[in-house]
């Protein structure tokens, strides 16, 4: 049987639909009965209510060892896809308790159980500083000196411990995506940015990162569980985009009107000042981190080809996906 982790959330939805497909037998794991109710309206969206029905659902906390033990029950493949996603600086020790202690319980797990592989859905977060070539890939080394964001902290984190997977005798892949895009559950990356600009989002940030369809990070993820490839990552980017660009982009695609006005770099870390003071006079709860003022202007290349060598893999476009997309929140 094949455990997937984070079954209720965008990637962990569209994998479990993709591996009762091909006929798998997929344990789903879970942890609130509102989502649960959302991953069948997604099956049955896509007239595929027959096959939620072979779904088996475990109910489990990554923070909650012995329900997790119990999920482990008869598992011989594991497909790591939950996480817990926030970039404010106030959830840095629940980021850390989800992210990374719930993976090295989860890790534990797959070297007792003696699991075949293990592929974990990681982040971009989670990679290296930026080279002095400007582009990110799998080599770029990760910088200790360098400021993260608590997120990039707990998944890099979580990393350490897919690692420690793979020196106990457990193959591993991690696949590092960028921005997911897609449709079809709750509270998507798509799904926000497009709630924003049906409110009339009127700024932008000057940065850029990557952009992956949640269809490409499945199709990977799924070649990966059943490649010799082992012990390696892949960088899932398959266009850079400036965050200008992509507002814009959606805005049209909305009929709406794109943010105007552009936010420097000094105009985030005057509101991370800010934000710094009041939080220490115990009136606000701190969002911003000087790691994200710097990520939302940062315009590094991430270098998603790797991938395509090793898997002889065709990233979809992201213009005519967001076209596609966008129809739908319409």
């Amino acid at each position: 049987m094949i455990l997937v982790t984070g079954a209720t959330g965008l990637v962990g939805a569209h994998l479990c639909l993709a591996l009762l497909e091909k006929g798998e037998k997929v344990v789903a794991l879970y942890r609130r009965e509102k989502k649960k109710t959302a991953l069948r309206q997604f099956f049955i969206d896509r007239d595929k209510a027959a096959l939620f029905d072979q779904l088996i659902f475990r109910e489990a906390d990554l923070c909650h060892l012995p329900d997790l033990t119990t999920a482990f029950e008869g598992i011989t493949k594991v497909y790591h896809c939950a996480a817990y996603v926030s970039m404010a600086y106030h959830k840095r020790n629940y980021l850390q308790e989800v992210n990374q202690q719930g993976t090295a319980d989860l890790v534990n797990l797959c070297i007792e159980n003696k699991i075949e592989k293990l592929v974990y859905i990681s982040s971009i977060a989670a990679l290296g500083s930026q080279s002095t070539s400007g582009k990110i890939d799998e080599e770029t080394p990760w910088n200790p000196t360098v400021e993260k964001t608590p997120y990039a902290y707990s998944k890099y984190g979580a990393e350490l411990e897919v690692w420690r997977a793979s020196q106990e005798g457990v193959p591993v892949a991690i696949v590092n995506p960028g921005v997911i895009l897609g449709t079809g559950m709750p509270y998507g990356p798509l799904e926000q940015l497009v709630n924003q600009i049906k409110k009339g989002l009127r700024f932008y940030t000057k940065g850029s990162t990557g952009y992956v369809a949640v269809e490409d990070v499945v199709s990977v993820a799924l070649q990966l569980m059943n490649a010799p490839i082992k012990n390696e990552r892949f960088i899932l980017v398959a266009e850079n985009w400036s965050f200008k660009e992509m507002t814009q982009q959606v805005a049209e695609l909305l009929g709406k009107k794109p943010p105007k006005l552009p936010l420097s770099s000094s105009l985030l870390y005057l509101g991370w000042a800010l934000e710094s003071i009041l939080s220490a006079l115990g009136v606000h709860k701190k969002f911003l981190s000087k790691a994200l003022v710097h990520s939302l202007s940062d315009t590094s290349v991430l270098d998603g080809t790797k991938v395509k060598r090793e898997l002889n893999f065709d990233y979809r476009r992201i213009a005519p996906y967001l076209k596609e997309s966008v129809l739908f929140f319409r």
